[in-house]
């Protein structure tokens, strides 16, 4: 009995272990994909090559989703989205901008760090959106996920 009893000690400290060291490391990194495109106008990386990311802006349909809606005045939309997010558990805002939020998500179980970005296209009235696993080589369609429940939270909404 001493035995399983000294076993399972230890097992719970390694757990405790491990969500302490997968804290701290990706707390330390980000997978965010803002960049500028041919005329300098920026817009998001398309997760092209990542098991672990899903965009509206990927060019294959594994990692493609559909980009957020929005009926508000451009000039509102993102302050708007961004105290939706806020309102969802895990969600920390990071960056706003008038036309960029950058968020990150943590997971409840081991606290992993997820990064969730939205770009205003006001050309084409929509709002493209990437999220991405900072560890780990593929998010068992954990962003794909993220980014449908957030559509459907906002829908309406902005």
């Amino acid at each position: 009995m001493q035995k399983i009893l000294v076993s399972l000690v230890v097992i719970v400290a390694l757990c405790f272990i491990l969500r302490a060291a997968i804290d701290k490391y990706s707390a330390n990194r980000s997978a965010v994909g803002l960049q500028q495109n041919e005329q300098g106008m920026p817009a998001l990386d398309g997760c092209d090559g990542l098991l672990n990311c899903t965009a509206s802006t990927a060019s294959n349909k594994k990692h493609l989703v559909e980009p957020l809606t929005y009926t508000s005045p451009a000039v509102e939309v993102i302050s708007k989205l961004g105290n939706l997010i806020s309102q969802q558990p895990g969600a920390n805002i990071v960056t706003t901008e008038p036309y960029y939020l950058h968020a990150t998500y943590r997971t409840k179980l081991l606290g992993y760090t997820d990064d969730l970005e939205v770009l205003l296209d006001q050309t084409n009235g929509v709002l493209h959106i990437r999220s991405a696993s900072r560890l780990g080589k593929s998010d068992l369609g954990a962003n794909r996920k993220r980014i449908e429940a957030l559509r459907e939270f906002v829908s309406g909404k902005i």
